[in-house]
Formats: structure tokens, sequence, C-alpha cells
């Protein structure tokens, strides 16, 4: 993780900063961009972009799903609400405390200081309180060195997250398993406040992205899961996602997670912002955000009556600050969550 990456990767691993060393990387080229098309029915088999792949164990290639939709509009989606959850603590896992520590300086790597102009973001407090509950900071200890990300549950045991946390992509080794990450350096730390664990501290089961990451390091396929050893998303509630064909620019957006910059532990959100330009596979936003909010969810709260999800229902998974030229460089964004995506998902939450 302290080694230069190779350009294809350069701009995701910036995003997981390591929390006692920064890395730092040079200005990777922007990736070529496309029309805000919806992909095609897919059944995402494992040697496609979007075929999975794992740390290790069974790894079964998702199926197209029966649940696509058409509005009167003539609109393609599809999509599934969360849970509030009991609202109870615990049980979470092993409840312990892994510490506050000091964030270290970003310095001037690009695409780490992802906060445009004015610093706009609030902190939340409590963080019991859903969907708050449900957003997760990952720490990751390897060889003496601590790095941060965030992710969320969309399920009992399960959370969505970006690539780069947990497979350096591109084809490089992470030194666990069929090269993600090893497993064993994770805590996953749901609803997280400072040094206080209200849902207790999760381990990490299983590790999953698909090839267009761990493979080709193509940050559009920048995405990923942790299976958990608990099933704290029962007590914690999780959050829905949908997709659709139609592009999401001015669509309300919401980002929230696990910042850097901010007291380690801390869980910062920026609201009131909206998809500013659509892509295939991207979506990209004005939401302040910082490194170690890789993975974090960017949501709109569905009325009811809405389209394929009601309440918090996540559209993309955030994983870049700026870089490369516009829309890149004037926007933060994300991995859309697109037929193929959220096919990924939920065949990887129900397996």
């Amino acid at each position: 993780m302290t080694s230069v990456p190779t350009s294809r990767t350069r701009a995701g691993i910036v995003l997981a900063i390591g929390i006692t060393t920064v890395l730092t990387a040079t200005l990777a080229a922007a990736p070529a961009t496309a029309a805000p098309t919806a992909e095609a029915p897919t059944t995402a088999a494992r040697t496609g972009a979007h075929g999975a792949v794992a740390d290790s164990g069974t790894v079964p290639a998702a199926a197209a799903l029966p649940t696509v939709q058409r509005g009167l509009d003539g609109v393609r989606g599809s999509g599934t609400s969360g849970s509030v959850g009991t609202g109870k603590a615990g049980p979470g896992g092993s409840r312990f405390d892994t510490g506050a520590r000091p964030a270290a300086t970003d310095g001037d790597s690009i695409g780490i200081q992802s906060v445009i102009g004015t610093d706009n973001r609030v902190r939340v407090d409590p963080t019991t309180v859903f969907p708050s509950s449900a957003i997760v900071q990952i720490v990751r200890t390897t060889n003496g060195t601590t790095w941060g990300c965030t992710g969320w549950l969309y399920g009992p045991s399960i959370i969505a997250t970006a690539g780069h946390c947990v497979h350096p992509g591109g084809g490089q080794n992470g030194g666990g398993g069929n090269n993600f990450y090893p497993r064993g350096d994770f805590q996953i730390i749901p609803g997280r406040n400072g040094t206080s664990t209200p849902y207790g501290t999760c381990t990490a089961t299983q590790l999953l992205s698909v090839n267009g990451w761990t493979q080709n390091g193509d940050e559009t396929y920048d995405y990923g899961a942790i299976r958990l050893s608990c099933a704290a998303g029962n007590s914690t509630g999780w959050f829905g996602m949908w997709w659709q064909s139609a592009s999401l620019t001015g669509t309300a957006t919401t980002v929230s997670g696990y910042p850097c910059d901010k007291t380690f532990g801390q869980q910062w959100r920026h609201a009131g912002q909206t998809v500013a330009v659509t892509h295939a596979r991207q979506v990209f936003y004005q939401n302040d955000t910082f490194g170690c909010q890789s993975g974090s969810p960017v949501y709109q709260t569905r009325a009811a009556g809405s389209s394929y999800c009601t309440g918090q229902c996540v559209m993309a998974i955030h994983a870049y600050g700026l870089h490369g030229s516009s829309p890149h460089s004037t926007n933060n964004h994300g991995t859309r969550i697109t037929e193929s995506v959220f096919n990924n998902l939920i065949t990887w939450r129900n397996s």
C-alpha cells in the first residue's frame, strides 16, 4: 500500500488514506466518460468486468433479478427498500473500543482533499439513529499502518463499500487471499461515535469485488462488499438501494462517512446537494468529503410511493475526490448503482 500504484489505480488507492502513513501519488489520467445510458441486462458472468471475485469461498455469479420494472415514462429500474432495525445497541459482535488515533495530514496528494470551497459537513451526533447507525467505519491495520474507509449495511450482516477498500486493484497484490487485503486486518464498527462503539465491532468473513476493479483497476467498477461475523444490521437497520435507466442528474444527495481530517471515529455528513452529472457507471456531486470516506453511501430519502425504493435509498458508492479533467476535476464522484451492480450486491447479500 505504500508503493506508488500504477496509473490505473492511483486515484482509487489514494482515498483509502493511511492514518499513520500518507500515500502520495501522481495524478492519473481521467477515465473515458460515457453518456448516461442504461447497461444492458446481464447475468454477470465471472469473466466479465462485473464478474464477482472474493478473497476465498464460493462466489456465485449474479443472475439478472426478475424485479425490473418499467414506469409510465418508459424508465427501467428496480430496487429494494431498507430496514430501520430495532434501534437497540448490540449484539454487534465483540464489544471493545479500538481507540481514537489522530489522523495524519494529507499533504498535497491529489484526490485526497475533496472539500469543495467552504466545508459544509456537519458532525453526526448521536449515531444511534437510523440511517447514521447503519453507516460503518472500516479500520484496516496492516504491518503497523492503519487505514480507514467507510461502508454501509444493506442487510443484517453485509456492507457495501468501495472496491479499493478491500483490494488494491489493477492486478496488484494486497497480501491476502486472491490478492485482496488480509481479511484478518479488518475491523468494522457500525455507528461509531468517537470512542463510543454502541453496536460493538465486527470482523470480516469474506471480501468481495469484481474483475473490473481487481484486474483492470477501472474506477468505474470500483465497488465491493464485506461479509460480517455479526448481524449488527438487525439492530442498526440497513439501507435500501435502487437503479434506474434514466439520468440521476438533479437527484438530491446526502453523503455521510468517517473522514480522516476530523477526529478519528467521528461521522460527518453533507446533505442538501444534487447529482451534478450522470455517466453510465458514475455519478458526480458537490457534497464535501475527505479521505477515508471512500465507500460512503450516496443516498436520497425517498417518499412513500416512490418507484423502486422508499426511505433511505442509495444510488452510488462514494469513491473519489477531484482529479483529472471535468467533471472529475470539479466534482466528487462515486460508482453508480446500475443494474449489474445492484444484481451483484443483492446476490452477495442473499448467498
